[in-house]
C-alpha cells in the first residue's frame, strides 16, 4: 500500500526506533506512548488485520510478544489488536503496553 505508514516504516522510508526484527515482524517503539513501555509488533507484509492472516503471522506475533514480555520482565501488561472501525491504521499490528496499572484507561 502506497500510503500505509507501517509499510513505509517497514521499507525504511520513515524512521522509527526499532526494538527487534524477525523474518515476518518488526517491533518498534510507539511515537506517542500510552505507557512506560509501548511497543508495536508490526507485520512486514501488508495485512489489514488478523482476519486476513492465515494464522502464521498472528502466531509469530503472539510468540514474539511473549519473548518481549520476558525480556522486559513485565509482570503486568496489555496486548491490543484493533480491528475494523476501531483501528486507526489498517495494517496488522499488536500493541504491547507495559508498566501500567490495572485501572488506567488506555
Amino acid at each position: 500500500m502506497n500510503d500505509c505508514i507501517f509499510c513505509k516504516i517497514v521499507k525504511g522510508e520513515i524512521p522509527s526506533k526499532v526494538e527487534k526484527e524477525t523474518k515476518n515482524l518488526l517491533v518498534i517503539h510507539d511515537i506517542n506512548p500510552k505507557a512506560p513501555i509501548h511497543l508495536l509488533i508490526i507485520s512486514k507484509k501488508h495485512i489489514q488485520d488478523m482476519r486476513d492472516d492465515n494464522g502464521v503471522i498472528w502466531a509469530a506475533a503472539g510468540k514474539l510478544a511473549k519473548e518481549l514480555v520476558q525480556e522486559k520482565k513485565l509482570t503486568g501488561f496489555r496486548l491490543v489488536h484493533n480491528v475494523g472501525e476501531a483501528a486507526m491504521i489498517h495494517h496488522m499490528h499488536i500493541q504491547l503496553l507495559g508498566g501500567i496499572s490495572a485501572d488506567r484507561e488506555v
